[in-house]
C-alpha cells in the first residue's frame, strides 16, 4: 500500500506539471485604416515566437503566459505596413483593435486603364494621378472637375457655377477627352464638355492622363484623358445597400443617394439613384444669384464576369434642371441658367480572354441621346433669348490584345465615333410673344472613323518601349441657315514613349507623340447664345496638329513618391476664341501655339499614421508668331496638404495658393492671386458607416478662381457634413 500511495502522488505530480500554466486569452481585430477587415494578416508573438493569420473578419485570437506582464505583437501582411503593438496585460482592453496602414496609398502602386492597358503608374511612360474612390468621398466633391481639383496640372474653365470644364496643362475646349467607361462625353458649350452631370458618388476612381493620347482615341485627346470608372457590383460596398447623405452650407445643398447591388456567382446587379440640389451660393458676404442647380439621376448595371470572359450592360439616366450660370456682374435681373439637361448613356461592353493564347479581345459600343436648354432673361426689356440643342452621340470600338512572349505585345483597334441629328435653334421671345428665331445647325452630323496600332517591348535591360500609330479619318457637315455646309479630311497620329527603369527607386521616362482635333459642330456652324453671352461660328477652321514632348522621373521608396515633368506642345493651327465685341465672340486659327510647364508632385510618410502630400506646376503658353499669351493657361499653382491617422479617425489640412494673371489671353481678364485653405476629418466607425466634415474656404477668401472675364467670385466659406451607411 506504501508503495501504491508512493506512486499514485508520483502520477498526480506528472499531471500536474504537464499541464500548462495558467494564461490568458487575448481577443482582436486587425482591420486597415478605412476600418475595413484584414484577413490573412500574419500575428506574430515576440516572446514565444508563435503566429497566427486572422479570420475572414480579421479576428484572432491567442494565449499568453499570465506570468508575462509585457511583451510585443507584430502584424505582417504584404499589402501593408509592419505594424508594431507593445502589450502590458494589466491594461489591455477585452478587444484589442489594430489598423493598419495600405502600401498602396502610394501612387505608384495604382493601376490605370484609360489608355487600354491596366499598369502600375510607376511603370507608364507619361505623367498621370487617380482619384480614387475614398478621396471622393472624403473631399464631399459636388462634381467631378471638383473632384480634380486638387490634382497635378488639373484646373477649370468657364465662368462657374456646377457646370466648368476641366483643362489639363492649359489645354481645354475639346482638347482634353472626358470618357465615362469608356464612352465620349460630348457637349455643345463652347468651353466643352464639363461631365458635371455624373454623380461623384457613383464613380469608381478617377484617372487624369496628362499626355496626349490621340493615337488611342483619336481627335480630342491633345492634352490627355480624363477617364471616369463607375461604380459596379464588382466595386460594390459591403452589404447589399448603401445610402449616402450630404449637406453644405454655403449653397444649401443637400445631396443624397442610394444604391443595391448584388452578386449571382458570376452574375452581378448594381442600380444606384442620387439626387443634388443647391441653392445660389455664397461668396464675401453676399450671394451669387444664379449659382443654384437640381440633378437627378438613375444608374443601372448588369454583369457577367468569369476568367474566360465578361460582359457589361449599363445605363445611365440624367436629368438636370435649372442649372445656374453665375456671371460677375450678379446682376439679379439678368440671368442665364439651363432650365433642363438631359443624359442617356447607353453602354455595352465585352471581353474574350480565350480567343487564343495569350490574346484578348474588348468590345465596346454607346449610345447617348442628349438635349439641353439655355436661357437668358433679361427682366427689365421683358426679353428672353433661348437655344435648343439636342444630339445623338454613339460609338463603336474593338481592340485585339495579345503577348507574344514575356517582352513583347501589341493591340490593334478599330474605332468609330459618330454624332447625329444635331439640331441648334434659338428663338427671341419679347414681351410674352415670339419675336425671331434661327436654325444655326439643321441635322448636324460628324464622323470619326480610325485604325490603330500599339507596340509594348520590354526585352531590353531596364527599358520599356511604347509605340504607336493611328490613321484617322473626319468629316462634319451640317444645314446651317437654309445653307448645306461639309468638311472633310484625314490626320496621322504616332507616339513612341521610353521608360527606363534604374533599380527599383527610381524611372525615367520621355515620349514625343502627334495629335489632332477635329473643330467640333458648334465651333465650326453655330451663331447665337451662349450662357456667357453670343458666339459668331467659323465654317473655315482649319483642324489642330500638335506635337507633344513630354520627360520625367518618378522615384519610388518604401516610404516616398516623387515626380517631376516637363513637357512642350506645338498646336499648329490652334483654335482660339476672340472678342468681336462686349457681348460677341468668335473661333479663329492662329498661326501656332506652344506650352511649355513644369510639374512636380510628392507624396511622403514620415510616420506610418502621418502623410504629407502636394503638387505644384507652372505653365507659360503663347503664340509662337505673335508671342501674345493663349487663352486658359492657369497661373502657377503650389497645393500643399497633411493627412493624419488615429485609428479610425482622420484629419486633414489641405492649401493652395495660386499666383496672379498678369498676362491673360485675349479672351481673359487679368486677377489677383490667392490662397486658399480647407480642413476635413472623418470616422470609419465600422466598414459599414463613415461619417465626413469637411470646412472648405476656411478663411473665407474672396477671390477668382481663373481669368474668365465674367467669372463671380467663388463660393465663400462652406461646412459641409457627410454620411454613408451599408446595409
Amino acid at each position: 500500500m506504501p508503495k501504491a500511495k508512493e506512486l499514485s502522488w508520483l502520477v498526480f505530480l506528472v499531471t500536474l506539471f504537464s499541464l500548462p500554466m495558467a494564461g490568458m486569452e487575448i481577443h482582436g481585430t486587425v482591420r486597415d485604416i478605412y476600418n475595413r477587415p484584414l484577413a490573412g494578416v500574419h500575428v506574430r508573438i515576440s516572446s514565444s515566437g508563435h503566429s497566427l493569420l486572422s479570420d475572414e473578419k480579421g479576428e484572432f485570437v491567442f494565449t499568453v503566459d499570465a506570468s508575462e506582464t509585457v511583451f510585443e505583437l507584430y502584424f505582417e501582411s504584404p499589402q501593408h505596413y509592419l505594424e508594431k503593438r507593445t502589450v502590458v496585460l494589466k491594461e489591455i482592453t477585452p478587444d484589442l483593435k489594430v489598423y493598419l496602414i495600405p502600401l498602396k496609398l502610394l501612387r505608384e502602386d495604382v493601376t490605370v486603364t484609360a489608355l487600354n492597358e491596366s499598369q502600375k503608374t510607376i511603370a507608364v511612360p507619361f505623367a498621370q494621378n487617380v482619384v480614387s474612390k475614398i478621396g471622393i468621398r472624403e473631399s464631399q466633391s459636388e462634381s467631378i472637375v471638383q473632384a480634380l481639383q486638387n490634382s497635378p496640372g488639373v484646373h477649370f474653365i468657364g465662368k462657374g457655377g456646377i457646370a466648368v470644364t476641366p483643362s489639363i496643362r492649359g489645354l481645354a475646349r475639346r482638347r482634353i477627352l472626358l470618357l465615362a467607361a469608356g464612352a465620349r462625353i460630348t457637349s455643345d458649350r463652347s468651353a466643352g464638355a464639363a461631365a458635371q452631370f455624373y454623380p461623384p458618388e457613383l464613380v469608381q476612381q478617377i484617372e487624369v492622363v496628362r499626355s496626349a493620347a490621340s493615337v488611342l482615341y483619336g481627335s480630342d485627346a491633345i492634352g490627355g484623358v480624363i477617364q471616369i470608372i463607375p461604380r459596379d457590383a464588382q466595386n460594390a460596398e459591403p452589404g447589399f445597400a448603401a445610402l449616402n447623405i450630404s449637406g453644405h452650407s454655403a449653397d444649401q445643398k443637400l445631396n443624397g443617394g442610394f444604391s443595391l447591388n448584388q452578386k449571382f456567382g458570376p452574375y452581378s446587379v448594381f442600380s444606384a439613384m442620387q439626387i443634388s440640389q443647391a441653392g445660389d451660393y455664397s461668396a464675401a458676404g453676399e450671394r451669387v444669384f444664379n449659382s443654384g442647380y437640381r440633378y437627378y439621376t438613375g444608374n443601372l448595371i448588369a454583369g457577367y464576369e468569369t476568367e474566360k470572359r465578361s460582359f457589361s450592360l449599363s445605363f445611365l439616366k440624367s436629368a438636370g434642371r435649372d442649372i445656374g450660370k453665375p456671371e460677375r456682374a450678379n446682376d439679379p435681373a439678368v440671368s442665364s441658367f439651363y432650365p433642363l439637361e438631359n443624359n442617356n448613356l447607353l453602354n455595352i461592353s465585352y471581353r474574350e480572354n480565350t480567343l487564343s493564347a495569350n490574346s484578348s479581345l474588348n468590345f465596346s459600343l454607346f449610345l447617348n441621346p442628349n438635349d439641353y436648354e439655355l436661357d437668358k432673361i433679361k427682366q427689365s426689356g421683358q426679353q428672353v433669348d433661348i437655344s435648343k440643342n439636342s444630339a445623338l452621340d454613339f460609338g463603336v470600338r474593338t481592340t485585339l490584345k495579345k503577348s507574344l512572349n514575356s517582352h513583347l505585345s501589341y493591340q490593334f483597334g478599330i474605332d468609330y465615333y459618330g454624332r447625329a441629328n444635331v439640331d441648334m435653334e434659338n428663338e427671341t421671345w419679347k414681351n410674352d410673344f415670339f419675336s425671331s428665331g434661327s436654325l444655326p445647325v439643321k441635322n448636324g452630323r460628324r464622323n470619326d472613323l480610325g485604325m490603330y496600332a500599339k507596340l509594348d517591348y520590354s526585352g531590353l535591360a531596364a527599358f520599356d518601349l511604347v509605340a504607336g500609330a493611328r490613321l484617322g479619318a473626319f468629316s462634319r457637315n451640317a444645314i446651317s441657315d437654309g445653307v448645306f455646309l461639309k468638311k472633310s479630311s484625314w490626320a496621322p497620329a504616332f507616339f513612341l514613349g521610353i521608360t527606363r527603369k534604374i533599380k527599383d527607386a527610381l524611372t525615367l521616362f520621355c515620349n514625343a507623340g502627334t495629335a489632332y482635333r477635329l473643330p467640333s459642330l458648334s465651333e465650326a456652324f453655330y451663331t447665337g447664345i451662349t450662357g456667357r453671352s453670343s458666339i459668331v461660328g467659323n465654317p473655315d477652321l482649319q483642324p489642330e496638329k500638335s506635337l507633344n514632348l513630354d520627360a520625367g522621373l518618378k522615384i519610388h521608396r518604401k516610404n516616398i513618391f516623387l515626380g517631376a515633368y516637363f513637357f512642350q506642345y506645338s498646336v499648329r493651327d490652334m483654335i482660339e476664341k476672340f472678342p468681336l465685341n462686349d457681348t460677341s465672340y468668335t473661333y479663329d486659327n492662329i498661326e501656332q501655339g506652344r506650352i511649355r510647364g513644369l510639374e512636380l508632385e510628392f507624396q511622403f510618410y514620415p510616420l506610418k499614421k502621418l502623410e504629407i502630400f502636394g503638387n505644384a506646376f507652372y505653365y507659360q503658353g503663347r503664340s509662337t508668331i505673335s508671342e501674345k499669351p493663349l487663352n486658359d493657361i492657369p497661373s502657377a499653382k503650389l497645393f500643399l496638404g497633411a493627412k493624419f491617422w488615429l485609428g479610425r479617425f482622420w484629419s486633414e489640412v489641405n492649401w493652395l495658393a495660386s499666383a496672379a494673371v498678369k498676362q491673360p489671353g485675349p479672351a481673359e481678364s487679368a486677377i489677383p492671386a490667392y490662397s486658399v485653405t480647407d480642413v476635413k476629418a472623418g470616422c470609419y466607425f465600422s466598414n459599414r458607416l463613415f461619417v465626413f466634415l469637411k470646412i472648405a474656404n476656411l478663411f473665407d477668401r474672396a477671390y477668382f478662381a481663373n481669368a474668365d472675364p465674367d467669372i463671380p467670385l467663388a463660393k465663400g466659406l462652406d461646412f459641409s457634413i457627410g454620411l454613408n451607411l451599408n446595409f
